[in-house]
């Protein structure tokens, strides 16, 4: 196969303090038999990398920051440091851990369709690897995905269409990720996937996943949820709504998130979960201090969509079951006291 014929792609892994993780992922990336590609490390905070890199991975281009700028920036500064000849951009996360066509297969998905902007990778998750890890194939009332984790990888054989694509195993092209105005960095961690996959599409590109391109993810469960998640997954919802949605389908969804947060954040003071209620309550307390902000963002999103929300709502992307989405509301909140009585 010639390089002419596979186009240039650079592949971002986002690192976090530490190379534990990190050294499998990279292990595995460089083994990947596309005969084209760059992979670029985005770290923060890990002690002496470049050093560590140039000994174990010489052919990985690494740029590291000295403070936690967020994976959500992290994924931009990859934007800027890559190739010029890319034609598109991959995002790995660094406990996640590729196969050997798992670039090629993607590729050919992308090449074959102009109109995909995104393709996800068939993530697995590590500890049952006949299960599937997330893809968002629809969102809810509230902005939490119709994920495909847990399900039977088996059941995806062939390309469908998503709402939304993870970071932790995707490919964007190049243009598109301009266009989209790439990841938001206010989201800092958390849901800012959801968001970008939301600008995709109001730009009128498919999002798809491609099960014959497979990654292996950690993956990040329920019970794992802390009070700094809590707050930034708050937040960051009411960023992607505010930002995304018709007026006429925003401000009934506004009201009412609010309604249920403030009920859980009352909820968990009630059992004593002081920390979470009190970062439940700054994830939304936040947006309302950088209001104008996410208006300004708003504009220059309403001003370049191509597709009405009532589009993504025929087509079972959105959903706008209310009484469905307050019962998985209650359930997620039981299983987070739970979760957080048996941890302490």
């Amino acid at each position: 196969m010639s390089q002419k014929k596979w186009p240039m792609v650079s592949v971002v892994v986002i690192n976090f303090k530490g190379t534990s993780q990190l050294e499998k992922c990279l292990t595995h990336l460089v083994r990947t038999n596309y005969p084209n590609f760059e992979v670029i490390v985005i770290d923060c905070l890990t002690d002496n990398l470049e050093s560590w890199i140039k000994q174990h991975f010489p052919n990985v281009k690494v740029v590291h920051y000295d403070y936690d700028i967020g994976p959500s920036a992290s994924h931009n500064v990859g934007k800027h440091v890559l190739n010029p000849e890319s034609k598109y951009i991959a995002f790995v996360d660094n406990d996640a851990y590729v196969t050997e066509n798992w670039l090629t297969e993607l590729v050919k998905v992308m090449e074959n369709d102009e109109k995909i902007g995104v393709a996800q990778a068939k993530l697995l998750v590590t500890f049952n690897e006949k299960l599937m890890d997330n893809a968002g194939l629809a969102i809810d009332f509230l902005g939490t995905w119709y994920s495909t984790r847990g399900l039977k990888a088996e059941a995806f054989q062939e390309v469908m269409e998503l709402f939304a694509a993870s970071s932790a195993g995707c490919l964007v092209r190049m243009g598109v990720f301009d266009e989209a105005g790439g990841f938001d960095p206010e989201y800092f961690i958390y849901d800012d996937d959801t968001d970008f996959s939301f600008r995709v599409r109001l730009l009128g590109y498919k999002i798809v996943l491609v099960p014959s391109a497979i990654v292996f993810h950690n993956g990040d469960p329920i019970k794992a949820l802390n009070p700094r998640k809590l707050r930034h997954s708050i937040k960051n919802r009411v960023y992607t709504m505010v930002k995304n949605y018709e007026f006429k389908n925003l401000l009934w969804r506004f009201i009412i998130y609010y309604l249920l947060t403030v009920s859980a954040c009352a909820g968990f003071a009630a059992v004593g979960h002081f920390l979470e209620a009190k970062e439940t309550f700054n994830g939304l307390f936040h947006p309302l201090l950088n209001f104008r902000e996410i208006l300004k963002k708003r504009a220059v999103i309403q001003s370049s969509r191509k597709v009405k929300d009532s589009e993504l709502f025929k087509l079972g992307f959105i959903r706008n079951d209310i009484r469905a989405t307050i019962m998985e509301f209650k359930l997620r909140a039981k299983q987070i006291l739970y979760n957080s009585f048996n941890n302490r």
